[in-house]
């Protein structure tokens, strides 16, 4: 064993978030820490790493010291990195080796503004190559895939299998979860309880859990009524035995007594099924908890003109690091349209610049003058003190009412409403700041990165509600098959240019596109290889392990990743 928790409670305040948590961690472990958002996922996390201090209980550890490298959901902010890439650190060989694996090559040499505008894929990739350079003991992984793009995913899978050490993953990417992790450890209402195999197999077992107590709370329930009614019914022919007795009694020797002892006999009968009911009741399952469905209720004005969005030669560049050049498209009103591209490729500058915050180098964005854009960034604010309910204290009664129901709709407890912003998860933080984006009727939705710090039942609502939003949507994320269920189409940024491709099945044109355009250079090969991967991970993501369809895939996409890996050793 390399460490233990045995009871650990934390309290915030009034709200109790661990109640005795009880988690062995061995070497070589890897464990999913899974559960819905606010459940005190990352309050465990900062206890084991020793950032934050618990209130009872105690961590034993097997070692004097155990080394733990720590992986935040919060990005490193650019000064930070700074300081990492010009450390001890930042001058190992492991760390230049992960780096330059998970795309970041040469870090050493780029310049101050090329490390103050790096993307958020570009922060995590650093932060966790600085994390896995110390070669800690225990790594702690916080939503290790967000903002990641799927070859830095990749690589991490492979990574993790390679390493000797335990594993907390802390995620609600189900793909990657099944990829790397061999024990679930849920987290609900301050308990642990742990599930043996992926996530798959964990909600498998736990929906099978939900079916058993259904059904012996059933059972349970119908065997009450059936005592209710057999109570009732002994208490009528009791109270009607009473008045009888008295009746029947009346002109006999020794009738009334006799009459009356046999009324007592139904008055015993009766209460022996009370106790009886009792004892049940106190032995019998609460009403099990259903899995609440998640709801994102979105409206969209639908006035104007059909053309929303048109770009036309547009560059950007920062110094001599080219984004995008001469790239000209348009998006209509009414489409979805998603934005794919590697990390650090322009995709978040495009977005700034749409919205007004950066300037093109050349080219001109027509914007229509009376569209209205709600925007939700991946950069969410940290440390507030204030609560909801202060944010919003100027509002009209009737529209802090439509938010609180909004937010309880989408899986926020009404008490975490009056919690500072700064003690809410990443999770929560993160439907607040969608909830105050939409509240209005906008034109255009643009969300980056929206389902980071998600749970996967607020991810399922969220592309549920999304499908049927009736706007125009720009989308940026790196979960492929979120992309293939809502977007018409693409965004796609290739060889420094942003390409508009049509149609449902945007990703595969694209792979198609380019498997007959290029065949001979091995530069070209992996871009189609790394095309087909991209997609292959968002089909996995549609079936689950046992699938024949599953299976297939599963096994494309390791043929794939040998053959990038091959391409990579002879370039």
């Amino acid at each position: 064993m390399l460490l233990s928790c045995q009871k650990v409670k934390k309290v915030f305040g009034d709200l109790i978030v661990l109640n005795g948590i009880d988690l062995d961690i061995c070497r070589g472990d890897r464990i999913g820490l899974v559960g819905r958002n606010g459940t005190g996922k990352s309050t465990l996390a900062n206890i084991i790493n020793g950032n934050l201090a618990y209130d009872e209980g105690q961590i034993i550890t097997s070692r004097q010291h155990v080394s733990i490298g720590y992986l935040r959901q919060t990005e490193a902010q650019p000064e930070f990195m700074v300081q990492v890439i010009n450390s001890e650190i930042g001058m190992n060989g492991e760390f230049q080796r992960l780096a330059s694996h998970l795309g970041m090559n040469q870090i050493n040499n780029w310049s101050g503004e090329r490390l103050f505008n790096m993307s958020g894929g570009e922060k995590t990739k650093l932060a966790l190559a600085s994390v896995w350079a110390s070669q800690p003991d225990l790594i702690i992984l916080d939503e290790p895939t967000n903002h990641m793009d799927y070859q830095g995913v990749a690589y991490l899978i492979s990574e993790l299998a390679r390493y000797q050490g335990a594993a907390i993953i802390i995620s609600h990417d189900r793909y990657f979860l099944d990829r790397t992790v061999s024990q679930i450890a849920e987290l609900e209402n301050g308990m642990v309880r742990m599930y043996t195999g992926n996530y798959s197999a964990y909600r498998q077992a736990r929906q099978k859990e939900r079916e058993s107590q259904w059904r012996i709370y059933q059972s349970q329930q119908k065997e009450q009524t059936e005592i209710d009614t057999a109570i009732d019914q002994l208490k009528n022919w009791s109270a009607k035995a009473h008045r009888e007795s008295r009746k029947k009694g009346e002109g006999l020797q020794g009738g009334k007594e006799y009459y009356r002892k046999k009324a007592k006999k139904r008055d015993q009968a009766v209460k022996s099924q009370i106790k009886r009911l009792e004892k049940m009741r106190q032995k019998s399952l609460e009403r099990p908890a259903k899995e609440q469905p998640v709801n994102f209720i979105l409206n969209a004005r639908g006035k104007g003109g059909r053309r929303l969005l048109e770009a036309d030669g547009i560059s950007k560049s920062y110094g001599e690091r080219l984004l995008f050049r001469d790239s000209s498209f348009f998006i209509n009103r009414g489409e979805k349209i998603g934005i794919l591209g590697p990390n650090g490729c322009g995709k978040t500058t495009l977005v700034k610049i749409i919205l007004g915050q950066e300037t093109l180098d050349t080219g001109t964005i027509f914007l229509s003058s009376a569209a209205r854009i709600a925007y939700v960034s991946q950069e969410l604010p940290q440390g507030e003190k204030g609560t909801l309910q202060e944010l919003i204290k100027d509002w009209t009664r009737d529209d802090q009412k439509s938010i609180f129901q909004f937010l309880i709709t989408i899986g926020i407890a009404y008490d975490r409403l009056q919690v500072s912003m700064g003690e809410l998860s990443r999770g929560e933080r993160m439907k607040i700041a969608m909830g105050l984006a939409i509240m209005g009727q906008y034109d255009l939705l643009i969300l980056d990165e929206p389902t980071n710090h998600l749970d996967v039942h607020s991810r399922e609502a969220l592309e549920e509600s999304l499908r049927q939003f009736p706007g125009s949507i720009l989308l940026i994320t790196h979960d492929r098959y979120f992309l293939e269920q809502i977007c018409d189409g693409m965004l796609v940024f290739e060889q420094q240019r942003i390409m508009r491709i049509e149609g449902n099945s945007a990703k595969k044109q694209f792979a198609e596109t380019r498997a007959d355009s290029v065949k001979t250079s091995n530069d070209e090969e992996t871009l189609v290889l790394e095309t087909r991967i991209s997609w292959v991970l968002g089909q996995l993501n549609r079936y689950k392990p046992g699938d024949p369809k599953y299976t297939a895939l599963d096994k494309e996409y390791s043929e794939l990743i040998q053959r990038k890996n091959a391409l990579s050793k002879q370039l």
